[in-house]
């Protein structure tokens, strides 16, 4: 009997090991037959792209080649308009990004060369760098700005950084060309870090006193919080913005990452208060171990948008742990080295001390001889800045 016996089994054996080896072999056969067309395919695609948008050139051309040949054709105005309309957006910033820091030309002051596209959209014209131009987009080839005779060979890349772009409402309301506030022999109070369970001890003895005082706050989005927040206002001292979070690694990781930090604290402020903060001090200072990478940057991008940063010139050392003494006579002592003096103190680091300290050394502030004056920071003071 041929079924179930070994000439059988042997028979199915022979069989299956055919079909594991043919089957494999046909597919892929078909496989690269497949590949075959595809490859043939997109070598014909990328003569035509590179024909129809290399300035008539027939050949092929790179990412890499075609920012050279946008170089070579800047001025030519009907090419550029050709190139700008087709170019690979992403590899062309990438490589402008490289060309403005590496090879820029520098000019001279009354020689200002500037290249620019502008992308006209429902939302306004934005620079060409910033965005991917659509079919469905105008683009406008502005030309040279010159107040002489311009060099053709002088040429600069302008290529603005991607988070200028960045929330584009997030800009201060300070005034322009604004003149500082004579200020000799001031005392700026400032307390860092709040609102926290000792904000209210600290606005008591404030009002004792009758002074006004300047809070960098991290609201936590909170109604308890809010609610601390209104009571500063209520009371007619300065917010200014410290940190929505207060992590250092975090918020310093970037210019993008301390702006979303910036904006989430801005916010909150505005959503309990109504107050729009002009003011800001930078967790850590400005000049600190976490930000020197974007130190720069981030100063630079802040200080554009309008807002005023503070540093301080008197640490009256609280959240490192000071006694009372040491707070008492390095605070007084500080002061009188300065010819106006912002002191830096603590909401929640500071603690019990701070507010324990804080009574004694209004006093003597406003007993001394040289008549300080006690206020709070507004975008009129002179910042004191690292």
């Amino acid at each position: 009997m041929y079924f179930g016996s070994v000439r059988f089994f042997k028979h199915v054996i022979v069989g299956v090991t055919i079909l594991l080896i043919v089957i494999p072999c046909v597919l892929c056969a078909v496989m690269a037959a497949k590949l075959g067309e595809v490859d043939a395919e997109n070598e014909e695609l990328k003569t035509e792209v590179a024909e129809y948008r290399v300035l008539g050139h027939k050949s092929e051309y790179s990412a890499e080649e075609l920012f050279d040949l946008y170089k070579e054709n800047l001025t030519d105005k009907e090419g550029f308009l050709k190139l700008a309309s087709d170019y690979d957006s992403n590899a062309y910033n990438a490589a402008a990004q490289t060309e403005a820091k590496e090879e820029a030309i520098p000019v001279n002051a009354e020689t200002k060369p500037a290249v620019t596209t502008k992308v006209t959209t429902a939302a306004g014209t934005i620079p060409a760098e910033t965005v991917a131009p659509d079919d469905d987009e105008d683009i406008e080839f502005t030309g040279f700005e010159t107040t002489e005779a311009h060099d053709p060979d002088e040429i600069i890349t302008n290529v603005r950084p991607a988070y200028e772009m960045l929330y584009p409402d997030l800009y201060a309301a300070v005034p322009e060309n604004l003149v500082y506030n004579a200020d000799m022999d001031y005392v700026y109070l400032t307390f860092d870090d709040g609102p926290s369970k000792y904000t209210d001890s600290i606005l008591e003895y404030l009002k004792i006193y009758g002074i006004k005082a300047t809070f960098f706050v991290i609201p936590d989005g909170t109604d308890e919080c809010a609610a601390k927040l209104r009571k500063i206002a209520d009371a007619g001292h300065t917010i200014g913005i410290h940190t929505a979070t207060h992590d250092y690694t975090k918020i310093y990781a970037s210019v993008e990452a301390y702006l979303e930090d910036f904006k989430l604290a801005y916010d909150r402020v505005y959503d309990a208060t109504g107050i729009k903060c002009n003011l800001f001090r930078f967790p850590g200072g400005s000049i600190n171990d976490f930000n020197k990478e974007i130190r720069s940057d981030l100063i630079a991008e802040m200080t554009r948008r309008g807002f005023v940063y503070f540093d301080w010139n008197v640490d009256s050392s609280d959240a490192l742990g000071a006694t009372w003494t040491e707070m008492y006579n390095t605070v007084l002592k500080q002061t009188a080295a300065a010819n106006r003096a912002v002191i830096l103190m603590h909401d929640y680091n500071g603690g019990w001390n701070t507010i324990l300290v804080l009574g004694g050394r209004v006093r003597a502030l406003l007993d001394d001889k040289r008549g300080y004056k006690l206020d709070k920071l507004t975008e009129y003071v002179k910042p004191v800045q690292f």
